[in-house]
């Protein structure tokens, strides 16, 4: 597991050098970290993955809505290099963690706005990725994205219509490639678009649905069963990391099995 090496090298250091201080008391468990450590060295050996019809829906805390008891801003006010980047708190903490573990050669951001978060991501995987690859975001409003995302030599933007999967690129899509990472933010069509970029997933792959499982409503509860039908699990290790489904895509972090 990519995410825990540190976590390792840090127990065999310590065992290795400080043994004295590894009781739950000693100087190096800062705050209980002993048994988070152990946690993260344990995640593939649990029951880190799960079905969507073994889930129930109910979040800890509303992301959306956590720091604007307590700021004037909140996530809808958030940027990055001085663009609009509309993602959570705790979002922005758990994608570079996916980015480092996943190693992602390509990233598909469907929904662009500003580019701020196609920028976001071409920039974490130039830093996290030990061979980066290329973000391609789709979105039908290209004319807003801004000049500064534009520019990254990773990111390129395509102008699509999403309401109909024909629109796509097949023989650019075929070109990419894997691993995977997807990332839902268009809000149209989802699961058609799911079911479209499914044929061209492969095992291991990721597919995050951002915001509308949130609403859990008929169309969301019957698309999650094609999405288990479809050999998805849901990653918890992303999912409640911060407490059950504090991210703006509950129980929407799915690996290809």
């Amino acid at each position: 597991m990519k995410l825990a090496l540190g976590y390792q090298a840090f127990w065999e250091a310590a065992h290795k050098n400080y043994p004295d201080q590894l009781r739950p008391d000693g100087l190096l468990d800062q705050g209980g970290m002993f048994r988070v450590i152990n946690n993260v060295l344990n995640a593939d050996h649990s029951d880190r993955f799960a079905k969507p019809s073994e889930r129930l829906w109910r979040w800890s805390i509303n992301p959306w809505i956590a720091d604007t008891r307590f700021t004037k801003v909140g996530a809808l006010g958030k940027t990055y290099r001085g663009l609009i980047l509309l993602k959570t708190p705790f979002d922005l903490a758990l994608y570079p963690r996916l980015i480092w573990e996943l190693q992602p050669r390509t990233i598909l951001e469907l929904g662009s706005y500003q580019g701020g978060s196609g920028l976001w991501f071409a920039d974490n995987m130039s830093v996290l990725c030990e061979n980066p690859g290329e973000v391609h975001s789709f979105d039908l409003h290209t004319k807003c994205v801004h000049e500064t995302a534009r520019k990254h030599p990773l990111l390129t933007f395509h102008q699509v219509d999403l309401s109909n999967v024909a629109n796509f690129d097949v023989d650019l899509l075929m070109s990419l490639p894997h691993p995977w990472l997807v990332i839902d933010d268009a809000h149209v069509q989802i699961f058609p678009v799911f079911s479209y970029l499914n044929k061209l997933l492969v095992s291991g792959d990721y597919y995050v649905i951002e915001d509308d499982p949130a609403r859990v409503n008929r169309e969301i509860i019957d698309g999650f069963q094609l999405v288990e039908e479809s050999g998805f699990l849901i990653d918890t290790y992303y999912t409640d990391a911060f407490g059950n489904n504090v991210t703006c895509a509950p129980n929407a972090w799915l690996r290809k099995s």
